[in-house]
């Protein structure tokens, strides 16, 4: 029997579709599938302020709070050190974090955010890019 995990974020009612997704089944969530468990994961570390889980008050890096921010080196720097920790706390024994890299994006106003991770069970690399 294959592993099963929760989707995030949950899928209850009709089938629902995303980007890059299959139909999940009515009234259902979750996924058999560890890529996409590990990326929808990923995003909800990235948007979820500290203190915003009730029994895990260190969980998140919070990157809405800097939705209306400046963008300087010093503030790129900040949120790159903030992901990175939060994702070391989060997955500390399935995920392997190689390398963060935010920078600012081609478009005014937006950052963009790259993840170089492995899973420690088979050491392939992946990459996530996030356009905030």
């Amino acid at each position: 029997m294959a592993r099963r995990f929760l989707a995030q974020p949950f899928a209850l009612g009709p089938p629902l579709l995303r980007a890059g997704t299959r139909p999940r089944r009515e009234g259902l969530a979750e996924t058999d599938d560890i890529e996409t468990h590990i990326r929808d994961c990923i995003l909800a570390v990235l948007f979820t302020r500290p203190a915003e889980r009730v029994m895990r008050p260190r969980f998140g890096a919070g990157l809405d709070a800097q939705l209306f921010e400046a963008i300087s080196p010093l503030a790129l720097s900040a949120v790159e050190y903030r992901i990175r920790e939060s994702l070391a706390a989060a997955f500390g024994a399935e995920v392997e974090v190689q390398e963060v890299t935010v920078e600012e994006a081609p478009e005014q106003g937006a950052m963009l955010i790259r993840i170089d991770y492995a899973r420690r069970a088979d050491r392939l690399s992946r990459r996530l890019e996030v356009v905030t």
